[in-house]
C-alpha cells in the first residue's frame, strides 16, 4: 500500500498545481476528480490499443527495421495513448457551455493525462518494482502532462473557432502535437544510450517551459460565444 500512494501522490500533486493556479472560471473539484480518474481509465484502453498493433502489424519495439520502430513509438504508442486521453476531454469537457479559456483545456488536459500517468505507474511498480516507479514519478509523469497540455490548449480555440472546419484543424491539431511530443520522448529512451537518454531528459524540460509559457495565454478574444 506504502508505494501504491507512492505511485499516485506525484499524479494528484500535480494536478493540485494546475488546479490551483486557475483564477478565471475555477472548475468544479467533481469534474476535476472525473477527469483523473477517466484518465486513469484510458491507460486500459492505451494498453489494448498498443497490443493490437504489436500483434496485428510489423510495429513493435524489436522490430528489425529502424522504421518500423520509430512509427511504432509514435504511431503505436504516442498516437494510440494521445488518442485515448483525448476522448473523455471531448466527453466531458469541450462539450460544457462554460469550456472557453486556454487555461481551461490545459487543466483538463493535464489532469487526464496524469489520471493516465497514475495508473501506468502502477503496472510499472508491478512489473519493473521500486526503481523505476521513482524515476518514473520525477520524469515521466510529469512528462504525460506536458504531452497533452499542447492539445489541450488547442481545444479551447477549437471551441471558440468560427467554423466546422477550423474545429476540426485546432482538434487535429493537438492531437498531432501531443503524439509528435510523445513519440519523440519514447524514441530517446527506446534507442539507448546516455547522450540519447539526456535527450529525454532535455525534452521534459523544454516542454515543461512550454507548459509554463502556456499558462500565461489570457481569456480567448470573444468572438463568439460558444453555444
Amino acid at each position: 500500500m506504502y508505494w501504491v500512494t507512492i505511485a499516485i501522490a506525484p499524479a494528484i500533486a500535480l494536478v493540485w498545481f494546475f488546479y490551483a493556479r486557475e483564477a478565471y472560471r475555477p472548475e468544479r473539484k467533481r469534474l476535476i476528480t472525473l477527469l483523473f480518474v477517466s484518465g486513469g481509465a484510458t491507460a486500459l484502453l492505451a494498453l489494448m490499443l498498443n497490443h493490437m498493433v504489436e500483434k496485428y502489424t510489423m510495429l513493435w519495439p524489436g522490430a528489425p527495421e529502424l522504421s518500423h520502430r520509430l512509427l511504432f513509438w509514435f504511431l503505436g504508442v504516442g498516437l494510440n495513448e494521445e488518442f485515448a486521453k483525448l476522448l473523455p476531454l471531448l466527453l466531458l469537457l469541450y462539450p460544457r457551455r462554460h469550456f472557453s479559456t486556454p487555461y481551461q483545456g490545459l487543466l483538463g488536459a493535464a489532469t487526464v493525462a496524469l489520471g493516465f500517468a497514475a495508473v501506468e505507474n502502477l503496472f510499472y511498480l508491478e512489473r519493473y518494482g521500486t526503481l523505476t516507479l521513482l524515476t518514473r514519478s520525477a520524469l515521466t509523469v510529469p512528462a504525460h502532462a506536458f504531452f497533452t497540455i499542447p492539445m489541450g490548449v488547442m481545444m479551447a480555440y477549437s471551441r471558440l473557432a468560427p467554423g466546422v472546419l477550423a474545429k476540426y484543424l485546432w482538434l487535429l491539431g493537438g492531437l498531432a502535437t501531443a503524439s509528435a511530443f510523445h513519440g519523440l520522448y519514447d524514441v530517446w529512451l527506446s534507442l539507448g544510450g546516455d547522450w540519447l537518454d539526456w535527450m529525454a531528459y532535455l525534452q521534459v524540460v523544454l516542454m515543461g517551459l512550454l507548459a509554463l509559457k502556456l499558462m500565461r495565454i489570457k481569456a480567448l478574444p470573444a468572438t463568439k460565444e460558444p453555444a
